[in-house]
């Protein structure tokens, strides 16, 4: 293993241990160079799955399994009407997790945020492996989890973004309801002089 400099989106060097180059079907490219560490976006239609990449064709990421067996991995509570779930840590091939979507590398939070080595991640991704942790969509999901191991910040722009479309919808609609009562109320107190 060579260690190779590369620079992150240009601005400061990052130093690897690894470069590796995959082929990739799913992008419609030749080659595509993945280093351990960068995180996967992979398009599942209305929303993005992430995956992290370890190396040798592989990732590690967080799933919830699908269909009959879901519901073991989850529970509602009446009290608070909360759902939790639970997830699985798993390393599979990136083509396996990919299953025929596109997906991409992304390492969008390079700006803010230092990754961490190599050495660091590969540590967190042997102690994982095979976990069940807590799963929740807007605060502990997949791309909370590969976030967390590239840069030792749990964040999900894709969370934030649902959040700030709801809350801006909910400010819209609640905007609506102030303007018609307010006009309501102002062509009431016309009626009564």
């Amino acid at each position: 293993m060579g260690r190779a400099i590369s620079t992150s989106c240009g601005l400061r060097p990052v130093i690897r241990t690894r470069v590796e180059h995959i082929e990739d079907k799913a992008m419609g490219s030749t080659s595509t160079q993945m280093e351990i560490g960068d995180m996967i976006e992979i398009n599942r239609g209305r929303y993005k799955h992430w995956a992290l990449y370890i190396g040798n064709g592989e990732v590690i990421h967080l799933v919830v399994p699908d269909g009959p067996s879901r519901v073991s991995f989850c529970s509602f509570s009446s009290s608070s009407g909360s759902v939790s779930c639970k997830g699985m840590i798993t390393i599979e091939t990136l083509q396996d997790v990919a299953a025929g979507n596109t997906y991409k590398i992304n390492n969008y939070l390079d700006d803010e945020y230092k990754p961490r080595r190599t050495d660091v991640i590969m540590g967190d991704v042997d102690k994982m492996r095979g976990r069940t942790i807590t799963y929740d969509l807007l605060g502990n999901n997949c791309e909370n989890f590969v976030t967390f191991l590239r840069y030792g910040k749990s964040e999900s722009k894709q969370a934030d973004d649902f959040l700030n479309n709801v809350l801006a919808g909910t400010a819209g609609v609640l905007g609506v309801l102030t303007a018609v009562a307010a006009s309501t109320a102002a062509a009431a107190s016309t009626l009564s002089k």
